[in-house]
């Protein structure tokens, strides 16, 4: 898929992504040789470009070939898109370590008789495993879980792993809760966790250009939590942002979409869901005309699943809006 030795550059976007996004994402990659470009929202809200050396991406690579022992001998199961840090961490995975790719469209039936020693998986594919019945052939080693919270006591039986990670760190960070070997974390004052080492990302592609915000090689991102020697435990996410089927949401730049449309008469709600971790509630105190239009400008999985009707939209005297309130009324209701 990529010639991880070339200085030819790559820009990966979602095919369904919205078009106007697109053509603006494009406008933004800058003159940098040997880098791929993968989309990410971030604490502005705004949808960016991450800028991921491909030798960032190979020292990743090698970080979990070293954790889960890979060899030539294994084959990859690559049921996520190459758009995303995970999918596209399993082609660099196999290309040092002489491994076969697998491409597969997801189907738990599909992926249980397949030749797969190895796969990364999204917590709703777990859980398609674990309703589908079936049984964990023994040729398979390991299941990289990432993407979201994950308890990998309800997939007892199946080898899985749960792992953390981000875009800005070419991927995995950390699995079952062990740092990778080519990576350091330390907590802030402010309990966000910072990363340090060759996997870290370059920087991102904004409309202001290209920016660093590394401070002294060390990365400080919006997840809470600990770290203890080499242990890592994440708490959590500052800021607004949930995960959808695998998929980063920041539900600021979601708001912003919606405040175009409706104003201040309607807000969305990331409710919980057992299948994807959350999916997106809309609550409105007018008629949802404009449902289709909000649906129309975000990703697949950023839709509207359900829509409320309700008196009014709490908010703060100075108008912010209280989200956990209205989640609370939703569910009550």
């Amino acid at each position: 898929m990529i010639d991880f030795q070339s200085s030819a550059s790559h820009l990966l976007l979602n095919p369904r992504m919205p078009a106007e996004e697109r053509e603006r994402l494009e406008r933004l990659v800058p003159d940098l040789d040997a880098h791929v470009f993968v989309a990410t929202s971030g604490a502005t809200g705004a949808i960016k470009l991450v800028a991921l050396s491909k030798q960032a991406i190979l020292a990743s690579a090698a970080g979990v070939n070293e954790r889960l022992e890979v060899t030539s001998r294994d084959v990859w199961a690559a049921v996520l898109p190459t758009f995303h840090v995970g999918g596209l961490g399993v082609y660099a995975r196999c290309y040092l370590a002489g491994a076969r790719v697998l491409p597969m469209p997801w189907d738990p039936r599909t992926f249980v008789e397949s030749e797969a020693t190895l796969a990364s998986l999204v917590p709703a594919q777990v859980r398609d495993l674990i309703a589908s019945g079936l049984k964990p052939p023994s040729t398979l080693r390991a299941i990289l879980v990432g993407g979201g919270a994950f308890d990998p006591v309800a997939a007892s039986g199946w080898p899985v792993l749960a792992s953390y990670g981000m875009s800005e760190c070419c991927s995995t960070i950390s699995v079952n809760g062990l740092l990778l070997p080519h990576i350091e974390a330390r907590r802030e004052s402010d309990s966000r966790l910072a990363f340090r080492g060759p996997s870290l990302f370059t920087g991102y592609a904004t409309d202001e250009g290209l920016i660093d915000p590394k401070i002294d090689g060390w990365f400080i991102s919006e997840d809470l939590g600990e770290v203890g020697g080499r242990m890592l435990r994440v708490d959590g996410r500052a800021g607004d942002f949930v995960k959808i089927g695998g998929e980063s949401v920041d539900l600021k730049r979601l708001d912003r979409i919606l405040h175009e449309l409706a104003g201040d008469d309607a807000a969305i709600v990331a409710m919980p869901d057992e299948r994807l971790g959350h999916v997106i509630h809309l609550a409105t105190t007018i008629e949802p005309t404009f449902a289709d239009a909000f649906n129309s400008r975000v990703h697949p999985f950023e839709r509207i699943r359900a829509i409320h009707r309700v008196d009014a939209i709490p908010r703060s005297p100075l108008g912010k809006l209280l989200r956990a309130e209205l989640a609370g009324t939703l569910v009550r209701n």
